[in-house]
C-alpha cells in the first residue's frame, strides 16, 4: 500500500486520537505564536496515546459495539461522520463534496489550515502622528510546508497612540481575514500579470497568498482519490446490522487512516468516502479521463471556495479577490477597527471563529459526466444509488 499521501503537519500521530488535554503550549514551544492560547482554539493534544498506525495494526475490524471500548480511530471517524452529516452543512450533495475551512477543534494553533484551506489576517492600522504611513501587518500566515516552519507573528503589539487610532476607526474596515485554497504546488498561469490588486496594501503574490503546507497540494488530492479508489476498505458483515464497517463513511475513514493516518481531517474523509463509493459502484468519467483529475483538476489553482448556500455565495462581509478570473481560490472577509482592537492578541483565532465555518471548500461534480456499472457480486454493489457519491446519514 502506498505510504501516506498527506503527511503529518508537525503533529504527533495522537492528533488522530481524541485524548485531549486542555493545556496551552509553553512560550518555548510556540514559534512566532506567543499568544497561541489566547482563545478557545488553543487546545493541545496528549502525546501519550497510541498512534493512528498503532491503533489500526490489529488487522481485523475494530469492535465498536458489544461493550468493547472503541479505538482512537473509531472515535475520530465517528466525529468526522457527525461533521459530514450536519443537516445544515451536508458534505455530500449531487453536485459537490463540501467541508468548511474551519479546522477541527483539536488542531494545535501552530498547525491550523489543514483542510485544503489556509487562512491568516491582514491589518492596515490607521495613520497617527507617530505612524503617518504604517506598513500593513500580515498575521499568522504559515511560513513553510510544516508547522515547525512557523507563522508570521500572531499578536499585534499596540501602543496607546495606535489603540486610540483604532478606537477612532471602530466602524471602518481596516483589516481582513484571508482564506486561500490556492494549492502549494500550483504556479499562477498569469505569472506577473495577474489581475488581483493589493489587499490592504499587501500585493497578491504566491509567497503571501498561496498555501504552504505540504498536504495542501494538487498532488496530495490526486493521490488521495487514487488510493481510495484502488485500495477498497474492509467489508462489513452483511448479516450483522451492528457491524460499523457496513457504514460507508466509517469504512472509508478507516481506509484513509490506513493510507494517510489523517482520519482527524474533514477533507480527507469526505474525499475518501465519496471515492470509495464511486469505486464500489464501478463509476468513472464518461469521457474516460481519470476520476482523480475530474475531482481535482490539475489546471485549477485549487478547490473553489464558496458558502453553504451555494458554490459562489460567500458569507456577508466576504468577497473574492481572484488571482485568475473565476478561480474562487482567494476569499477576503472584512474586519473593522473595533474587531481588530478587541482581538489583537489572537486575530487568527478570531478569523477562525468569525468566518471559517462559513467559508466552504467545494469539489464540483458534474452528475451527467459520471457513469456507473456496479460490478456483479462486488461489495456493496447491490445498493448503489443513482448518485453513489452522495452518502446518506
Amino acid at each position: 500500500m502506498r505510504s501516506a499521501t498527506r503527511k503529518q503537519i508537525g503533529l504527533s500521530a495522537s492528533v488522530l486520537a481524541l485524548t485531549l488535554t486542555v493545556a496551552c503550549k509553553d512560550d518555548s514551544e510556540a514559534q512566532n505564536d506567543d499568544s497561541a492560547c489566547a482563545s478557545a482554539k488553543c487546545d493541545a493534544l496528549d502525546d501519550s496515546g497510541s498512534t493512528g498506525a498503532e491503533a489500526g495494526e490489529s488487522g481485523g475490524q475494530s469492535e465498536s459495539t458489544g461493550g468493547v471500548v472503541p479505538s482512537e480511530i473509531d472515535e475520530a471517524c465517528w466525529e468526522r461522520r457527525e461533521d459530514a452529516f450536519n443537516p445544515n452543512h451536508l458534505a455530500f450533495t449531487t453536485t459537490a463534496l463540501r467541508w468548511s475551512c474551519a479546522d477541527v477543534d483539536s488542531t494545535l494553533a501552530a498547525a491550523r489550515g489543514q483542510e485544503y484551506c489556509e487562512y491568516f489576517g491582514i491589518v492596515a492600522l490607521p495613520p497617527s502622528p507617530s505612524y503617518p504611513t504604517p506598513e500593513p501587518i500580515v498575521v499568522g500566515r504559515n511560513l513553510g510546508p510544516d508547522a515547525e516552519d512557523g507563522q508570521t507573528p500572531i499578536p499585534i503589539d499596540l501602543d496607546g497612540e495606535q489603540i486610540a487610532a483604532l478606537e477612532n476607526a471602530a466602524d471602518s474596515v481596516i483589516g481582513a481575514c484571508v482564506f486561500s485554497s490556492w494549492n502549494a504546488d500550483i504556479e499562477a498561469p498569469c505569472g506577473d500579470a495577474c489581475e488581483a490588486g493589493p489587499i490592504l496594501g499587501v500585493p497578491v503574490d504566491a509567497e503571501t497568498f498561496r498555501m504552504k503546507f505540504d498536504p495542501n497540494t494538487n498532488e496530495a488530492a490526486l493521490a488521495l482519490v487514487e488510493d481510495c479508489t484502488e485500495f477498497l476498505p474492509t467489508e462489513g458483515d452483511p448479516g450483522n446490522l451492528e457491524d460499523p464497517y457496513n457504514d460507508p463513511f466509517f469504512r472509508a475513514c478507516h481506509l484513509n487512516a490506513d493510507i494517510n493516518e489523517t482520519q482527524y481531517r474533514k477533507s480527507d474523509n469526505v474525499i475518501c468516502s465519496a471515492s470509495v463509493r464511486l469505486a464500489e459502484c464501478g463509476c468513472g468519467v464518461a469521457d474516460g479521463s481519470p476520476l482523480a483529475e475530474a475531482l481535482a483538476p490539475v489546471d485549477d489553482l485549487g478547490f473553489r471556495l464558496g458558502g453553504w448556500s451555494g458554490p459562489a455565495e460567500l458569507p456577508v462581509g466576504c468577497r473574492y479577490e481572484d488571482l485568475v478570473p473565476g478561480s474562487q481560490t482567494l476569499v477576503v472577509c472584512d474586519l473593522t477597527g473595533a474587531e481588530v482592537l478587541q482581538n489583537a492578541a489572537e486575530l487568527k483565532s478570531y478569523c477562525l471563529e468569525r468566518y471559517a465555518d462559513d467559508v466552504v471548500v467545494h469539489i464540483a461534480i458534474a452528475p451527467n459526466a459520471i457513469v456507473c456499472e456496479p460490478p456483479p457480486g462486488g461489495p456493496y454493489a447491490d445498493d448503489c444509488p443513482t448518485y453513489p457519491w452522495v452518502l446518506e446519514p
